[in-house]
């Protein structure tokens, strides 16, 4: 029976840490051989073959008898556990909110269809966002950066009372402005987004390229805003302060776009003569020039808004002027 006792601890040794292979396995080479002896001197008898195989299988299969010697039992441990699991929600979140939301706007604008230049597949997404996941929280368990990632004070937490965009909003913000700037980027394509009227083709004009790179950034920043008050909630001030340079910034892109045109929109048609053409031209025209100066408006009232959270957000981290240390009485 020791050619089978032999292939156990082979198969075992195979999975234990090289440098404590000999040790391990004539520790367990004992401690078998003590128990086929205790089972022998029970039944009278030398072990036969099915007996022999028992011990073994009760001593347990070679995989786990050798995964007890190895430091790391686990993918992600405990520690990072809620981590990975919190991240990977968020992740795998995004990731169908921004589908969802490129099919939606390709329902709307190109017969229910996604746009060119497909994104990849749903479930290969999903699947490389699981993996990118969990490994960055593998690479964070085994190199100890725990300490950095669950750095916090209490005194950063938002205020019992405070009022937050929920992680639902955020992420459907955040999905609709990756899928912009996928889009404005031209990684994806709608087909004819902007829908025609009539005779008429409605095109951008080429004063939106001039932006281009103003609402790229925009887009960008807006998108790391949200990432960072979904990561770090507690940090009432900094997001505060982040949302108020957003909107500080989309006022100034907004009114340069405003001031530094007067057409948005090129207007075509094969049907209509020159006249008719120029003046439905005008048309947009007026039309962009007043939901231009309404989105200024909006962002203007924006900034307010978010001064005074920022400035909320301040006031709750000093605290009332009552709970500062007194003054020495001299």
């Amino acid at each position: 029976m020791t050619d089978m006792l032999d292939r156990y601890l082979a198969a075992v040794s195979r999975a234990l840490p090289v440098e404590q292979r000999a040790d391990i396995v004539a520790e367990l080479r004992d401690e078998l051989l003590t128990k086929v002896e205790l089972r022998e001197e029970a039944a009278g008898r030398p072990l036969d073959r099915d007996e022999m195989e028992a011990v073994l299988l009760e001593f347990g299969h070679p995989l786990i008898v050798a995964g007890r010697y190895r430091s790391v039992q686990h993918l992600v441990g405990p520690e990072i556990f809620p981590l990975w699991w919190a991240a990977l929600k968020v992740t795998l979140a995004i990731i169908a909110a921004i589908y969802i939301v490129a099919a939606a706007v390709g329902i709307a604008f190109v017969d229910g269809r996604l746009p060119d230049h497909q994104l990849p597949g749903l479930v290969t997404a999903l699947v490389t966002a699981f993996g990118a996941v969990t490994l960055t929280a593998v690479v964070i368990e085994r190199l100890n950066l725990q300490r950095f990632v669950y750095r916090w004070r209490p005194r950063q937490l938002p205020a019992a009372g405070a009022k937050a965009k929920s992680p639902f909003e955020r992420m459907v913000e955040l999905a609709m402005g990756a899928v912009f700037v996928l889009w404005w980027t031209g990684v994806i394509h709608f087909r004819d987004w902007i829908p025609a009227f009539g005779v008429l083709v409605v095109n951008m004009a080429p004063v939106w390229a001039a932006y281009f790179w103003p609402i790229l950034v925009y887009a960008l920043y807006e998108i790391v805003m949200h990432l960072i008050a979904l990561a770090r909630p507690g940090w009432a001030r900094v997001n505060a302060g982040l949302a108020l340079v957003r909107v500080l910034a989309g006022t100034v892109i907004v009114a340069h776009i405003l001031r530094g045109a007067d057409s948005w929109l090129t207007v075509s048609s094969s049907a209509l003569g020159p006249e008719a053409l120029a003046s439905a031209q005008a048309g947009f025209d007026s039309g962009m020039r007043l939901g231009l100066a309404a989105t200024v408006a909006i962002f203007v009232i924006l900034d307010v808004v978010e001064a005074w959270r920022l400035w909320q957000a301040m006031r709750a981290v000093a605290g009332p002027a009552s709970a500062r240390a007194p003054e020495t009485v001299r």
